[in-house]
């Protein structure tokens, strides 16, 4: 199971029961395919960029889920034939890292060198990093 995100837009004529009933039939489509709903954020409210389906507002929710990838297909067909649902967009959210591990760079290796002066002064060492041979 790997993790996703869907972001749908409900048409926005419907009241807040109505939105919520539209959430729960997602999550149902979600689970009846086999995936697990994780988290819902409802956005509410907004302006659409472009006229959708004679609709100008609509109520945007974010859903997290856990789905198998060969499933995706299949709820992508049920959101589009879903009549509350006026646009939907499914992502794969990036693997978790397991551990992050910091790995601290080798120190560079430290040459003493002397440094011509001029007669009046002596030479005195001094550190300089090797460089790493250009290829």
């Amino acid at each position: 199971m790997r993790d996703y995100e869907v972001l749908y837009i409900v048409r926005a004529d419907l009241d807040d029961e109505k939105v919520q009933d539209a959430v729960k039939r997602v999550n149902t489509l979600i689970e009846r395919s086999g995936g697990s709903a994780e988290r819902t954020n409802l956005w509410g409210k907004r302006k659409l960029a472009y006229e959708v389906k004679h609709q100008k507002e609509g109520s945007y929710v974010l859903q997290d889920f856990q789905f198998e990838p060969s499933r995706v297909p299949e709820l992508e067909a049920a959101l589009k034939i879903t009549e509350e649902v006026l646009r939907h967009l499914i992502v794969r959210k990036p693997e978790k890292a397991a551990v992050a591990t910091v790995v601290a760079p080798p120190p560079a290796e430290v040459v003493l060198e002397p440094i011509a002066v001029e007669s009046e002064t002596v030479a005195e060492p001094v550190a300089v990093a090797e460089r790493e041979e250009e290829a």
